[in-house]
């Protein structure tokens, strides 16, 4: 007797699964959202523009007009040239087609805040084509995953408001950047170590600030790599082909003996430990700190001296800014980092396992996010982008990471302080953030129901029972049998920074009229470092308890 051993009902479960898993449809969904974002970048090209937008049209003449040993040299403008060779030369391809769009862009003295409407239209341009990269990237790192997957990662990073307002609003090239890193963590999950390893070259030679995550890379292709009987070759192999990557990039600068002003640019510690804004990290709540204990104890009559660091400006250099606790230096903040770092590291050294990469890179830059030195908050794209692919593991990594997705947008609010702005960045942030919730909530509950749910920490098994079900209570937003993506927790966070947005918009100038300026943006700091910090402890948590 022949023996089907399937009903046609069950036959067209898988069919359809087959057909959500076909890397042309997941394709197709990919440029449909490419295809709407950029439909809402196009509208925003009339938008408000930072400084950063005047710093890279001055780059645009500087690499156009000069030869490249002096792009490094060059002090024509305020806006000398900060990000490594790579990046320099991407310029100057841009220039090429600039020249030809209106010569006046590229003039380096004539061009000097140039806001004519050509180069407005180009420089916003070069944006969305420079997204490709992105979108590449994306396709390449989730083609094998679902379609409903898919979509879940594309949702949140296609249309994420924080890369509208940072890169086609405020204005920089942070999606073509992350777009690198996707296409590094692509190689390195689908086990090509050795490409994943050279593309982190590149994007170090792209932008420096990607450092952070260079002892994560180097720990795991140590481990993973350049191992079996040829990990003596395969260390060698790619040891070179990455020197010669920065060989390519800085040998010329070298050559020249620029290096010590190369390395002065990109690394201008000089700038303060932290940003005019405070980014929500660690030393916002430190300063913080400082700026409470400081008062309480004035107001009880002791002598404690004022310093010259305002919290209106938020600005702390080398001026000794603070008046109570112990002062922090580039070398604490390092110290703090790779400490911060240590046991992701020891985690990478006992179990290399290339499912977890992606994780533990965000987690690296996370920690340089929490406690490095003049920290931009537009930085947290730096981990929030790629947890987007970590997101769809768990119910409890997606919860975590919609807070996150929030709190990051919520934080670079204040890039944008003009009131033309201000509805635009709300609606690209409700919408958003409803669409997400709402599309993870749906994907989730059809994996409960195919009894698929997992809390995603299997190490909990190895931990007695009663600490297993407070652990899992607190992490996994789980309790009386109920479940939930944020939990009751984050859902009262997400409602205190609706009231700290009203308080910062609203009460605040009708309550206290024109006194302390500075508290509205200290508070929002402030408050948007509670849920970094809580971003922080939960993926320390998640890597410590899996294996």
């Amino acid at each position: 007797m022949e023996c089907t051993g399937m009903s046609a009902e069950k036959e067209d479960v898988i069919h359809h699964q087959q057909r959500m898993a076909h890397p042309s449809t997941g394709l197709s969904e990919l440029a449909w959202m490419a295809a709407m974002a950029t439909v809402v970048k196009v509208l925003l090209i009339p938008a408000y523009h930072s400084t950063d937008f005047e710093v890279h049209r001055h780059w645009l003449a500087l690499t156009h007009s000069l030869p490249f040993n002096q792009w490094y040299l060059d002090e024509s403008s305020p806006w000398t040239l900060d990000y490594p060779p790579l990046f320099a030369c991407f310029e100057k391809l841009l220039s090429l087609f600039a020249v030809h769009v209106d010569p006046k862009i590229v003039d380096l003295i004539n061009g000097l805040n140039y806001k004519a409407e050509t180069v407005v239209v180009f420089q916003r341009v070069t944006v969305m084509l420079a997204d490709l990269v992105l979108y590449f990237s994306l396709w390449r790192c989730c083609r094998k995953l679902s379609l409903e997957k898919q979509r879940l990662v594309y949702i949140s990073i296609v249309w994420s408001p924080s890369l509208f307002i940072i890169d086609h609003i405020h204005f920089q090239y942070n999606g073509f950047l992350l777009g690198i890193l996707l296409l590094s963590l692509s190689f390195l999950s689908e086990g090509q170590d050795f490409m994943g390893g050279l593309v982190f070259a590149v994007l170090l030679c792209f932008k420096h600030l990607f450092l952070v995550a260079a002892p994560v890379y180097f720990v795991y292709l140590l481990r993973h790599y350049c191992r079996g009987p040829y990990r003596i070759v395969k260390f060698f192999t790619l040891g070179i082909s990455v020197l010669a990557v920065f060989l390519l990039a800085f040998g010329p600068f070298i050559y020249y003996g620029q290096m010590s002003q190369v390395v002065k640019r990109l690394f201008p510690f000089g700038r303060g430990l932290c940003h005019a804004y405070w980014a929500p990290n660690v030393w916002a709540l430190y300063n913080t700190a400082d700026k409470v204990i400081s008062f309480s104890l004035r107001m009880l009559g002791f002598n404690i001296h004022t310093v010259t660091a305002s919290l209106t400006g938020g600005l702390v250099g080398d001026s000794a800014p603070y008046a109570v606790l112990p002062q922090i230096t580039p070398m604490v903040s390092l110290f703090l980092v790779v400490l911060a770092i240590f046991p992701c590291i020891v985690q990478i050294w006992r179990h290399p396992q290339q499912q977890h990469v992606t994780q533990w890179v965000a987690y690296a830059y996370t920690c340089g996010f929490m406690f490095g030195w003049h920290v931009h908050e537009k930085a947290s794209l730096h981990f929030v982008i790629p947890l987007s692919l970590v997101a769809i593991v768990s119910s409890e990594d997606a919860g975590h990471y919609i807070i996150l997705s929030i709190v990051s947008c919520y934080s670079v609010f204040p890039l944008l302080y003009e009131d033309e702005e201000y509805p635009v960045k709300v609606l690209l942030l409700i919408i958003h953030g409803a669409v997400m919730w709402r599309s993870f909530s749906l994907h989730f509950s059809n994996e409960n129901a195919r009894g698929h749910l997992s809390c995603g920490y299997p190490s909990l098994a190895k931990i007695r029972p009663d600490l297993q079900s407070r652990l899992i209570a607190v992490f996994c937003n789980k309790e009386n049998g109920k479940s939930g993506l944020v939990g009751k927790i984050g859902h009262l966070y997400i409602w205190g920074m609706i009231v700290a947005e009203i308080w910062g918009r609203l009460l605040h100038p009708y309550l206290l009229n024109n006194k302390l300026p500075f508290l509205p943006l200290m508070l929002q700091s402030i408050y948007c470092s509670l849920g970094m910090l809580y971003s922080y402890i939960f993926q320390l948590c998640q890597i410590l308890l899996s294996t």
